[in-house]
């Protein structure tokens, strides 16, 4: 057999393999290199909420919108970002587990996020109510035979105020920060009588804040009886310890009390109150509607 033969046949066999070989990387050069390729897009950030925060650091589940243009799934995982601010390192988010993207979806990814308290007290000392954040990282989108690397570069903002407002409103009403110690009728006549409410106030944050009033009403027995108002401002310091506060009713309505005289012999006193209390914290002068509930000592 010649060698021009064994040539020709050489050629003829390993033609279509390097064709096929260089379509193949022109179409994955193609896919990694442009936006319009396999990986899927993330779009922007959808929603965030703080889950809970202290004096070191504060968390924050992050829900981002990613689109698929792709007849396949696909599956993402390795999600790792930095959240900048002006340049400045607030912290990290993560998420390891792999979230799959139905074909043509697009759709909601969460993670969680980590920030450092400190640094977003110096930021919102400058009258600021939210944060201007960018979200910055890579994810790993798993196509079965490859894995093509996802950058995201995402603007977003964190309504700090009102979200830490909300976070303090749970925490008030599941009983975490104010503990009712007692509640009494501390005299009786037929002209005014006093309702005093003791109570201490726990601190969960290790974060200073300070209870500034509590204007409210007070029904008995389902009646509304009287206002009143705690005794003073309350310090909260940021070790935890225990910090007891006093709040006072005037039941001035005669009509209203002497409705109420005849009950202190044949049922107990139940009490309810709603006002709103006002907490300054991180700078923010928080305020939302809060009640109390219990049974008044018989005096």
């Amino acid at each position: 057999m010649s060698d021009k033969f064994m040539k020709k046949r050489l050629i003829k066999i390993f033609t279509p393999i390097f064709l096929i070989g260089i379509i193949l990387f022109l179409i994955t050069n193609n896919f990694i290199c442009t936006p319009s390729g396999l990986a899927p897009e993330f779009k922007n950030i959808k929603e965030t909420e703080i889950l809970k925060f202290n004096f070191d650091s504060l968390w924050v589940s992050i829900v981002a919108l990613a689109e698929n243009k792709n007849d396949f799934e696909i599956d993402i995982e390795n999600l790792a970002f930095s959240i900048i601010h002006q340049n400045d390192t607030l912290g990290y988010a993560e998420r390891k587990e792999k979230w799959r993207l139905k074909s043509l979806e697009t759709g909601n990814v969460q993670f969680n996020a980590v920030l450092g308290t400190k640094k977003i007290l110096e930021i919102i000392s400058s009258d600021e109510d939210s944060l201007h954040l960018k979200l910055i990282g890579s994810a790993d989108a798993n196509l079965g035979l490859i894995t093509l690397p996802v950058d995201v570069d995402l603007s977003f903002i964190i309504a700090i105020k009102e979200q830490i407002a909300k976070s303090i409103k749970q925490d008030t009403e599941s009983n975490k920060i104010i503990t009712i110690i007692s509640a009494g009728l501390k005299s009786k006549s037929f002209g005014e009588s006093i309702v005093e409410i003791d109570f201490k106030i726990n601190n969960p944050y290790g974060i200073e804040f300070t209870v500034i009033n509590y204007p409210s009403k007070i029904s008995i027995n389902g009646i509304e009886a009287g206002t009143g108002n705690i005794d003073d401002v309350i310090m909260v310091n940021s070790k935890g310890n225990e910090s007891k506060g006093k709040i006072r009713y005037t039941l001035s309505n005669s009509k209203t009390f002497a409705s109420l005289f005849g009950s202190l012999f044949s049922r107990k006193l139940e009490y309810e109150t709603e006002g709103q209390l006002l907490i300054d914290i991180m700078g923010f002068n928080i305020e939302f509607p809060y009640s109390m509930k219990g049974v008044l000592v018989k005096i």
